[in-house]
C-alpha cells in the first residue's frame, strides 16, 4: 500500500484521497475528501496482504461496527465502511491536531514539562470516552498516547479501536498471544487473562504517569523485560522526577497502576471524579467549554477562553415593590466536557416567595425590615412611590451565571396624596436569564502548521472582515498577556489585516518560552477585544 499509488484516486467514486496521515502493521489513514457532504475525513485503509484474510476482514468490520456505535465528543466517530474493489477501508471523523504521542516528543525535545492541569484534563477526557465505551459492552485493549488525539480545541480524543475486544463476543486473537503494546500493557493482559475496564484504567495510568514525567514508568529494549517489570517491579516515585505534582495526583496515579485489577479504580469514572477534586485542589477552573473554544494558556495572566464571553444584558427590568435580596453563593463545578458537546444551559435563577420568607425567622425579620424601610423613605422623600428593580447583571468573568441587583428608584412626589397606602409586596417568579452568547466579533484560530521554519496560521473570523485600516487582528504568542497585547503604543505583536493564512512569524520570532499562538479582535485604533479569540499550540 504505497501512499504515491492511493494519493488523488477515489474510493467508490466518493472519497477522493488527498494525503498519508499515517500507517501501522494493519493499516494506513489517508485525509480525503467527501464531495456529497462538503467535508473533510480520514480514510483508513487494510493493508493488501492483510485484505486476503477473512478472519482479519471479520475483526476489522467489527471495529467498524463496534465504534459505530459509540456517539461520544471524546471518541473518533466512524462513518462509514465499505470496500471497493477488494481494498476494504473505513471513513472516520477527520481531527485535526497532533496525537498525545506527538506532542510529548516535542515536549521532551525543547526540555518542557505537560502543565499539571493539562495532563489531568486529557485523562479526564480519555476516562469520559473510556467509561461510555465500557458501558457499551466495549473495551479498547490498547490506551496509549499514539492513539489518543490532541484536537485544535485542546480536547483529548480517544482513537483506534482496533484491537477492540466486545465483552461477550468471541475474541479474534490467538490463544495466548498477547495484544497492545508493551509499554502500555496491564499485567493480567501480559498473563493472556480476559481484560476488562480496569485494564484500559492501567494502560491510561501509565499514559499519565508519562504525561506528568516526560517518560513512562517502565522502560526497557526488551518487551518481555517490560513485561516482567509491569508485573513485578514497583511504579517509581513521580515526585522525585517532578516534585510540584501534587500528593493527591500521585495517589491517583499509583492507584491506577495496582498490580492487582481488584486494587485498582473499578471504572473510569472512579477515576474520573479524583482528577476532578485534584484539579479543583489546583484552582483551576474546569467549567465546560463550548464548542470551537480554546484556552489561552498565559504563565502570568488569567486564562482567557472564548466561553467566557460576555452574556447579553436582560432586555428588561422585572419590577417589584419589595423584595429582598438573594444571597450570592459560589459553586466550583468539577465536570470537564468535550468542546464539541454543547454545554448544559444555566439552571434559571429562581426567587420564589419560600425564598422570600428564608429560613424561619430569618425571612420574617428581612420582610418586617423591608417594609419597615419602605415607610422610612416615604416619609424622607414625601409622597413619592418606591419602586425596587430587579435585574439580571452579568458576573464579570462568568457568562453563565446572573446575580440579582437591587435598585431603589424614588419617583418624585405627587401633587396630591389623599391616602398614605403601602404597595403590595410581590414577589417574582422565575427570573430571565440573559441567554449566553458569543461576541459579535471574534477570530478562531483553526490549525497551526510549519512550512520550513514558517509558521502557516489558519484562522476563521466571524462578524466581520479583517482589514487595515479598520477592524483587524493582533497575533501574538502567548508569552504575551491578552491584556497587553494591543495599544497603547506598540508591543510583541503583529496588527494583520489578511490575506490568510497569516504567515508572519517564523520558528527565530518565537520566544523561548512560548508554547501557543494566539489571536485576538482589534478596534481600528488597535484597541483590543478581551475573550475575542484563542491560542493553539505551536507545532
Amino acid at each position: 500500500m504505497d501512499q504515491p499509488s492511493w494519493i488523488d484516486r477515489t474510493l467508490n467514486n466518493r472519497y477522493t484521497i488527498q494525503g498519508l496521515l499515517g500507517q501501522g502493521g494493519m493499516s494506513a489513514v489517508y485525509k480525503a475528501n467527501d464531495p456529497n457532504l462538503k467535508r473533510v475525513v480520514a480514510v483508513k485503509l487494510i493493508h493488501s496482504h492483510l485484505a486476503t484474510d477473512p478472519s482479519f476482514i471479520t475483526r476489522f468490520e467489527e471495529e467498524a461496527t463496534a465504534v459505530a456505535r459509540l456517539r461520544h465528543p471524546n471518541i473518533v466517530q466512524v462513518f462509514d465502511f465499505n470496500s471497493d474493489g477488494g481494498v476494504y477501508y473505513m471513513v472516520l471523523e477527520f481531527i485535526p491536531g497532533e496525537t498525545l504521542q506527538e506532542h510529548l516528543k516535542r515536549l521532551n525535545a525543547s526540555g518542557r514539562k505537560m502543565p499539571i492541569d493539562d495532563a489531568i484534563r486529557y485523562t479526564v477526557n480519555i476516562c469520559d470516552a473510556m467509561g461510555y465505551a465500557h458501558k457499551q459492552g466495549i473495551i479498547h485493549r490498547d490506551i496509549k498516547p499514539a492513539n489518543i488525539m490532541l484536537d485544535v480545541h485542546g480536547q483529548a480524543i480517544l482513537m483506534d479501536f482496533g484491537i477492540v475486544k466486545i465483552l461477550g463476543g468471541d475474541s479474534h486473537t490467538a490463544t495466548g498471544a498477547v495484544v497492545g503494546t508493551a509499554r502500555y500493557m496491564s499485567p493480567e493482559v501480559i498473563r493472556a487473562e480476559v481484560p476488562d475496564q480496569r485494564s484500559d484504567v492501567y494502560s491510561l495510568g501509565i499514559a499519565l504517569y508519562e504525561m506528568l514525567s516526560g517518560e513512562t514508568p517502565f522502560n526497557s529494549d526488551s518487551a518481555m523485560s517490560l513485561m516482567m517489570m509491569h508485573m513485578k517491579e514497583p511504579v517509581p516515585d513521580l515526585r522525585r522526577v517532578r516534585a510540584e505534582i501534587p500528593a493527591a495526583l500521585v495517589n491517583v496515579v499509583k492507584k491506577s497502576l495496582e498490580k492487582d485489577a481488584k486494587d485498582r479504580y473499578a471504572s473510569a469514572a472512579e477515576m474520573a471524579a479524583d482528577l476532578k477534586r485534584v484539579l479543583a485542589e489546583l484552582g483551576r477552573e474546569p467549567a465546560p467549554k463550548p464548542a470551537g473554544m480554546e484556552t489561552v494558556a498565559s504563565p502570568s495572566a488569567p486564562d482567557m477562553t472564548l466561553a467566557q464571553q460576555p452574556s447579553k444584558p436582560a432586555g428588561k427590568m422585572d419590577t417589584v415593590a419589595v423584595s429582598a435580596p438573594k444571597a450570592p453563593t459560589t459553586q466550583t463545578s468539577t465536570s470537564i466536557s468535550s468542546p464539541r458537546q454543547t454545554p448544559p444551559r444555566p439552571a434559571a435563577n429562581n426567587t420564589r416567595l419560600f425564598l422570600l420568607l428564608g429560613a424561619g425567622g430569618v425571612g420574617i425579620f428581612l420582610l418586617v425590615a423591608v417594609v419597615a424601610g419602605f415607610f422610612l423613605l416615604k416619609n424622607l422623600f414625601g409622597s413619592g412611590a418606591i419602586v425596587a428593580a430587579q435585574t439580571n447583571t452579568p458576573e464579570s468573568n462568568a457568562p453563565a451565571a446572573a446575580t440579582n441587583t437591587f435598585a431603589v428608584v424614588v419617583a418624585p412626589p405627587q401633587q396630591e396624596t389623599p391616602t398614605l397606602t403601602p404597595e403590595p409586596i410581590i414577589v417574582p417568579t422565575d427570573t430571565i436569564v440573559p441567554t449566553n452568547t458569543f461576541p459579535a466579533l471574534f477570530v478562531q484560530i483553526t490549525n497551526i502548521t510549519l512550512n520550513g521554519n514558517q509558521y502557516v496560521v489558519e484562522y476563521e473570523t466571524y462578524g466581520f472582515t479583517e482589514q487595515l485600516p479598520g477592524m483587524h487582528i493582533h497575533f501574538f504568542f502567548n508569552t504575551v498577556t491578552p491584556e497587553q497585547a494591543g495599544s497603547p503604543g506598540s508591543g510583541p505583536w503583529i496588527l494583520y489585516g489578511g490575506p490568510r493564512p497569516f504567515t508572519k512569524y517564523d520558528v527565530g520570532n518565537k520566544p523561548s518560552a512560548a508554547t501557543q499562538m494566539c489571536a485576538l479582535v482589534a478596534n481600528a485604533n488597535h484597541s483590543i477585544i478581551l475573550e475575542s479569540g484563542n491560542c493553539v499550540y505551536l507545532p
